[in-house]
């Protein structure tokens, strides 16, 4: 089941720390052919993502909160 789009992103997180801390403790051909899987996905996400993109709308959703929490 996927993750609903609000919490997409912590979810996942928490995943990927529980499957970076699991790497080592692959026990079958499925589970090594995911985690090869993931790998490449994940290399794949910072090859093509712009960190410095996701940075500034970081900035931009905190400046907006900002403003939003100044107007009340």
């Amino acid at each position: 089941m996927g993750n609903m789009a609000y919490c997409r992103f912590e979810n996942t997180l928490a995943d990927l720390e529980d499957c970076q801390d699991n790497f080592n403790r692959v026990e079958s051909i499925e589970e090594a052919q995911a985690a090869i899987d993931l790998y490449r996905l994940c290399a794949t996400i910072t090859n093509e993502v712009s960190l410095s993109r996701l940075e500034r709308k970081l900035k931009e959703l905190e400046q907006e909160l900002e403003e939003d929490e100044d107007d009340e």
